[in-house]
């Protein structure tokens, strides 16, 4: 039995997190699989910046067609005695794989899926894009589960606070985007499906953890957040689970880092 650290972080742009301390952070946690949301660039755009990692990990990017925005990362590192049998980028659906909103591996026993769910605007414009993708991406990973036989983790900016605990506000954002009833029936209707949400199973009635704050009015030091980052898991996945955190003291972007620790 092998122990696997999975790491998931939007980090608002991936240039700039190089000047904030990511090497730094890599470095420190080194973390197996690190899925990363929202890098807004391209391989191109990064030049030398990531001639480092790349000393210590495989980097698969999954940058969207339209320049500096959204897309999704896959570090592998490659030291590590578990490996991936592939990596593939997007769901197969075009007007979603343009934005670079998915990339996912195989490994022998379990498939990790990072995803970046689309947010859905101050005036609701792209909420059922939103969910429309969401959709998808459940269907997808079930059709995964099922066809390769393996648990399925999902990790990423789900752009979602499921329940009123998880936000600091909840009763003011009711009609917020990230904080809609329909947006938040689909958490359960995920949960209906089977996935679980690993930070409640592990913490169910922990108030106050959060992994984005809003960089107005000083919100992340007086902790007013919502917690829009996740882990969930097909239910095989449960018996593994070793520890599960937010590394809230990890600066560098408007969302925090989370980990996951298995056994696999």
């Amino acid at each position: 039995m092998h122990k696997i650290v999975i790491a998931s972080w939007n980090v608002n742009g991936l240039r700039s997190i190089f000047s904030k301390g990511f090497e730094e952070w890599l470095n420190k946690d080194s973390p197996d699989i690190v899925g990363l949301q929202e890098i807004k660039a391209q391989e191109q755009d990064l030049g030398a910046l990531l001639n480092n990692i790349k000393l210590r990990y495989d980097v698969f990017l999954h940058p969207a067609h339209k320049k500096g925005y959204s897309g999704t990362a896959l570090l592998i590192k490659k030291s590590s005695t578990i490996r991936p049998l592939s990596i593939h980028l997007g769901l197969g659906i075009d007007k979603f794989d343009q934005e670079g909103r998915l990339i996912w591996a195989e490994y022998d026993s379990f498939i990790i899926i990072n995803t970046y769910v689309p947010n859905g605007q101050r005036d609701h414009s792209r909420v059922s894009f939103k969910l429309e993708f969401s959709k998808h991406l459940v269907e997808f990973s079930l059709e995964l589960q099922k066809k390769k036989n393996k648990e399925v983790i999902i990790c990423g900016d789900i752009n979602t606070a499921h329940t009123e605990i998880d936000l600091a506000n909840p009763k003011a954002n009711t009609k917020t985007t990230g904080f809609l009833p329909i947006e938040r029936a689909f958490i359960d209707s995920m949960i209906e499906d089977g996935f679980v949400d690993i930070f409640r199973y592990l913490n169910p009635d922990k108030p106050n953890q959060y992994t984005w704050w809003t960089y107005r009015g000083d919100c992340r030091s007086r902790n007013i957040g919502w917690r829009l980052d996740y882990f969930f898991s097909t239910k095989g996945i449960i018996k593994r689970i070793i520890n599960m955190e937010h590394k809230i003291e990890i600066q560098g972007s408007d969302h925090c880092p989370i980990m996951l620790e298995l056994k696999v």
